[in-house]
């Protein structure tokens, strides 16, 4: 039987987290093809975070 790794659940904060490490490591990179794809990147993680946001269950407020 295979050992399969766990695949955590990544939150709206963390991967806003993981974006801006993208967003600067691509500020460090020189002109080119790497830069853009590391923004491309972190552009993307932005997207995923804000919709995690968006379809994440409301808590039931208290009256």
């Amino acid at each position: 039987m295979r050992n399969r790794n766990k695949v955590g659940y990544l939150t709206p904060d963390h991967l806003e987290e993981q974006a801006d490490a993208r967003a600067s490591e691509a500020k460090q990179l020189p002109e080119g093809e790497a830069r853009q794809n590391a923004l491309r990147n972190a552009a993307q993680l932005r997207v995923y975070a804000s919709m995690r946001r968006a379809f994440a269950p409301q808590t039931a407020k208290s009256k």
